[in-house]
């Protein structure tokens, strides 16, 4: 069975098995997350894709150019905005960019007023698909704020992650993870 014929039953199942919740006109918004694709490894400030992961983000616009995106949301560095320009360019959609910042008491960890700028740009979405492709330390902290009911843990080793979540009313979301890559 094709990836993108998976992607939809899922995506099907998720969207019709949530309950049903009176909320000032809330339309339920689907979020695809993923962490960039591979990126070079020399030791520079903003590294580019490698070859792989330009192979990846090819076939991330072949898997979600079908998934009804309006809106595609990355961190202000390189390895992010290359990853989305392949499905960008075939959607026609211009990258809105936000700003991660890091935590001064965690250098690991992403400052939370950066996962409200992410959640809050999600969130006036409202009845649409957005796809956030972000970092292993930043994508969590989207997923718990959004209300996931899984928090995933990333690897830093791993590329292939896909999160779709569900935000069915302000706060409360379901989480399903798949695999994705280059064929």
């Amino acid at each position: 069975m094709k990836m993108t014929t998976i992607l939809s039953l899922i995506f099907a199942t998720v969207m019709f098995s949530q309950p049903a919740v009176a909320q000032d006109e809330f339309k339920p918004i689907t979020v695809f997350l993923i962490r960039h694709a591979e990126r070079e490894q020399e030791p520079r400030q903003d590294p580019p894709l490698t070859k792989d992961g330009v192979a990846r983000s090819q076939a991330l616009a072949r898997l979600l150019s079908s998934a009804g995106i309006k809106a595609i949301l990355t961190s202000q560095f390189t390895r992010t905005k290359q990853t989305a320009e392949p499905l960008a360019t075939k959607l026609g959609l211009t990258v809105t960019p936000f700003t991660l910042k890091i935590n001064p008491s965690n250098p690991r960890q992403i400052a939370a007023e950066s996962t409200a700028e992410v959640t809050n740009k999600i969130l006036e979405r409202s009845g649409e698909s957005v796809l956030v492709i972000g970092h292993s330390n930043s994508i969590p902290d989207v997923i718990k704020m959004l209300g996931g009911d899984v928090v995933p843990t990333i690897d830093e080793q791993k590329f292939d992650d896909l999160f779709i979540v569900t935000v069915y009313a302000k706060g409360k979301a379901k989480v399903v993870q798949l695999k994705y890559g280059a064929e």
